[in-house]
């Protein structure tokens, strides 16, 4: 791998660090009072299976997109992975 292939993937590991971030949010229990994410993607005790799975799925797209959001405006032109 050469340089600049791993600055670009720096960049994409920035924004699955954010989804990741996001996916653990869905766990309720995991410190309810301190979850802001629990409101909006958090999976409750009865929730039925495969609508946890959407929620999972939601928040994890939520979560790369803000975080793909925000590279997106500081990064300049063909910077970011995606250019």
């Amino acid at each position: 791998p050469s340089y600049e292939n791993s600055k670009t993937d720096m960049s994409l590991s920035v924004a699955i660090g954010g989804a990741t971030g996001f996916f653990v949010g869905t766990d309720a229990s995991y410190l309810p009072s301190q979850n802001f994410l629990v409101g909006a993607v958090g999976i409750q005790d009865g929730t039925p299976d495969l609508v946890g799975c959407a929620i999972a799925g939601t928040s994890t797209s939520l979560g790369f997109v803000t975080a793909q959001s925000g590279m997106n405006m500081v990064f300049p032109k063909g910077k970011c992975w995606n250019d």
